[in-house]
């Protein structure tokens, strides 16, 4: 009887118990409600209370027999299958490709993982179910990311539930992280602590406590705002899981790692803008469709790289917009449902001037997945420069909050934004958050605000690092290179123009 009670909560039964009965109960309050405006005969209420009644038990068949994993609906694994103490007997039917020490193979072999139970820590029962719903949220949320493979909700729990520590349940299920965590009330204040560790090894990777305001009509906002967090701060392109890739692979050479590795380099640029970190970044990202042409992430981030030969003229080779569009449009006919492809062709667009393509590319990633912090992030960055620049600055604050590990030059957005406004101690304020080294885009607003705050010696000593950044630096030379980033908003380039004008340049 045990094993059958620990069975049905491993499949979820539970779970889509108490969902259904709440959903039909609202359904049912609505009905009551509404019909009767239309003086709809009894019997339709009836029939409809009988339908939902009669579903309730197709229902629980179907979450008993079926699980939702990244490849879709899927069979369950029965606990048997796991209870031998031996590894998963397929794990491509729980987490696509797995992970080899081969670095020759062609396969991307990304990062998976595996989400332990939260546990209730809290001594009421009912805090049981929101610590299994919160945990079944995060998995389907981790499951969006394109390069992540990530466990089914029931992987881990025979091993969890004979007490193995994580360190062999990580082992026995062949994963690179786990994730684990907690759910504690008291009184009407929540908290939910989660922890990504090493499945090697054990370390503690990142931890994070969530603390929030708790009642019976906050219950989903709590759920779904935890969960955005988590799987952002996790899975996000500039999340703890491919920082801690980046960081792995980033000082190997490029022809000793396999495809997902190169990408892994190839991300670290987005934090670092240079053109060294550019160049490397290009090298290893046409490593990697050497080795697997049918890596659709890396074709996609191929045409960032290559847009950046014309937008900050790193590295630059003839025909940098062709082969840009080429490789983002390549990589939506490999991948059509790949979120990252689309923005990054939306950004291909945007830098070949096209407004109506580029919104409409961004708006479909968006579409695929609107919690993707990088994603909202970096379409905010360009909805603002196009002239809309409270709903992209919103986008990238919402961005900001679901990922604290955001890049630098979020800063420098914000501070184009004040700029725009005519605040420019605000957009010094922002600028100067920015750590970037050697970009020319920082120094080019940081002496225009300071000028403009008549703050000549500051202004001069900014313009002189732009002048080393950019050859040739005047005032053409500037408009042409400002024009690129602002292309639809020509007033703005003006203003800032002005500024550097009255820094001195010539």
């Amino acid at each position: 009887m045990r094993k059958f009670l620990r069975e049905l909560k491993r499949r979820k039964v539970y779970t889509i118990a108490v969902a259904y009965v709440v959903a039909a109960w609202v359904l049912l309050q609505a009905a009551a409600t509404v019909l009767p405006i239309y003086d709809t005969p009894d019997w339709i209420l009836k029939a409809f209370t009988t339908l939902l009644f009669l579903g309730f038990p197709v229902a629980l068949i179907l979450a008993w027999a079926y699980d939702l994993s990244p490849q879709g609906i899927v069979r369950t694994a029965s606990l048997d299958d796991h209870e031998s103490g031996s590894p998963v007997s397929d794990p491509g039917a729980l987490t696509g490709p797995t992970e080899t020490p081969d670095n020759s193979i062609s396969l991307p072999s990304g990062p998976s993982i595996a989400v332990l139970s939260f546990r209730n820590l809290s001594g009421d029962a009912d805090q049981d179910l929101f610590a299994q719903a919160l945990c079944g949220d995060i998995i389907t949320g981790l499951t969006q990311s394109t390069h992540l493979f990530v466990l089914t909700a029931g992987a881990a729990a025979s091993l969890e539930e004979s007490g193995q520590d994580t360190i062999e349940i990580g082992k026995k299920l062949g994963v690179s992280y786990l994730l684990q965590g907690s759910v504690q009330k008291s009184g009407e204040t929540l908290r939910v602590s989660a922890q990504l560790l090493d499945a090697a090894n054990g370390m503690q990777l990142w931890s994070q406590n969530y603390d929030r305001q708790l009642s019976a009509e906050s219950l989903f906002a709590v759920q779904d705002d935890i969960r955005e967090q988590i799987v952002a701060t996790l899975s996000d392109l500039h999340g703890v899981i491919y920082s801690t890739q980046s960081e792995k692979n980033i000082h190997r050479p490029t022809s000793s790692l396999n495809a997902y590795e190169c990408l892994s380099v190839a991300l670290a640029y987005d934090k670092y803008l240079s053109e060294e970190n550019h160049l490397k970044a290009r090298e290893s990202l046409e490593r990697a469709i050497e080795l697997d042409p049918e890596f659709d992430e890396a074709w996609s981030h191929l045409s960032w790289i290559y847009t950046d030969e014309l937008v900050w003229e790193f590295n630059p080779l003839p025909n940098s917009m062709e082969r840009a569009l080429d490789a983002a449009q390549h990589a939506i006919r490999l991948a059509p449902k790949n979120y990252h492809s689309h923005w990054l062709l939306s950004r291909v667009y945007y830098f070949m001037q096209d407004q109506e393509r580029f919104l409409t590319s961004s708006k479909r990633a968006l579409e695929l997945n609107s919690s993707d912090g990088t994603t909202l992030g970096l379409i905010g960055m360009y909805t603002a420069f196009s002239g809309e620049w409270d709903r992209g600055i919103e986008m990238m604050s919402k961005a900001k909050l679901l990922n604290p590990s955001y890049p630098d030059y979020y800063h420098v957005v914000f501070g184009t934004a004040e700029f725009s406004r005519g605040n420019y101690q605000g957009a010094l304020q922002e600028l100067q958050k920015a750590t970037i080294v050697d970009w020319h885009m920082l120094e080019i607003f940081l002496t225009a605000s300071y000028a403009m705050l008549e703050r000549k010696e500051e202004a001069a000593e900014h313009l002189e690092k732009a002048h080393q950044l950019l050859e040739d630096l005047g005032v053409e030379r500037a408009r042409k290179f400002l024009s690129k980033t602002f292309p639809f908003v020509p007033e703005y380039v003006d203003t800032v123009i002005k500024g550097l004008e009255k820094a001195g340049l010539q």
